[in-house]
C-alpha cells in the first residue's frame, strides 16, 4: 500500500519543516514505508487511537481501517491539524495530551498506534505510557508501536540529512520492546532490513495484545 497524504501545501503550517523528510525522494520513501508497515499491523476496527500524531501523516491511511481517529499529541495546534483534513471525508478528533495521562476513558478505543515516539521517552517512564495505552484500549484491543534504530550507523545516516537524532532518540528500540512485553502479549515484531543484526535495526514494529487481567491497567509505575 502507498501512503495516502495531504499535498505539502495543505499541510498545517506549524508542520511543514517537520514532515520535509516525508515528501523528499529517497528518503521520504523511508519514511512513508515505516508508517505502512505499522498501519498494516493493525486490524480494522470502529475508532483507533494515534498517539504522538504529529501532522497527521498517518491518518488518511487510519480512516481505510477505521471509522473514527483520535490523536492525541503534546503539541499545541490540534485545531489546525483538525482543519487541514476537514476536506478529506475522514472523521478525526485531535486534542492536546500526553502519553503520561491520556485524555480518555478506560476501555475507550479498539486499536491504538504509536509511530516514532517512544524512542523520544525516557526509559523510566515507558512502562508509565505503555500502561496508559493499555488502560484505554477495550479488552482485546491491539497496539502497534513503530520504532526506529538507535545505534551510530543510524545516527550518521540521519546525520547526512542534517538531523542529529541523538539529541532527540533517547531510548533504544530494545528497551522500548523489553517494556512492551512486560505490559502486553507481543504477538508479532517485524525487524528493517531484513537479515541483518537486530542490533542494526533501522525500524522495527511491534503488535501488542492488551491482557486479560488489569493489574497493568493502573498507569501507576510498578
Amino acid at each position: 500500500m502507498a501512503l495516502p497524504m495531504l499535498a505539502r501545501a495543505d499541510i498545517a503550517p506549524h508542520f511543514c519543516d517537520d514532515t520535509r523528510y516525508y515528501y523528499m525522494p529517497g528518503i521520504g520513501r523511508l519514511f512513508r514505508r515505516k508508517v505502512v508497515h505499522c498501519i498494516d499491523a493493525l486490524p480494522a476496527g470502529e475508532t483507533v487511537l494515534d498517539v504522538g500524531y504529529g501532522m497527521g501523516v498517518a491518518f488518511l491511511a487510519l480512516a481505510r481501517r477505521f471509522q473514527h481517529i483520535i490523536g492525541v499529541d503534546i503539541h499545541d495546534h490540534p485545531h489546525a491539524v483538525a482543519e487541514s483534513f476537514a476536506g478529506t471525508g475522514i472523521h478525526c478528533t485531535t486534542q492536546q495530551g500526553s502519553i503520561f495521562d491520556l485524555p480518555l476513558e478506560d476501555n475507550s478505543v479498539d486499536a491504538a498506534v504509536a509511530i516514532s515516539l517512544h524512542e523520544h521517552l525516557p526509559e523510566d517512564r515507558q512502562r508509565r505510557a505503555f500502561q496508559q495505552v493499555h488502560r484505554a484500549l477495550k479488552p482485546g484491543g491491539c497496539y502497534v508501536v513503530g520504532v526506529p534504530g538507535v545505534h551510530g550507523l543510524m545516527t550518521l545516516a540521519f546525520r547526512s540529512v542534517g538531523w542529529r537524532i541523538e539529541l532527540d532518540h533517547i531510548c533504544t528500540h530494545g528497551k522500548v520492546l523489553d517494556t512492551m512485553k512486560q505490559v502486553f502479549d507481543v504477538d508479532e515484531t517485524d525487524y528493517w532490513p531484513f537479515g541483518l543484526p537486530k542490533r542494526f535495526t533501522g525500524y522495527v514494529v511491534a503488535r501488542g495484545w492488551k491482557r486479560k487481567d488489569t493489574a497493568s491497567d493502573t498507569g501507576e509505575p510498578s
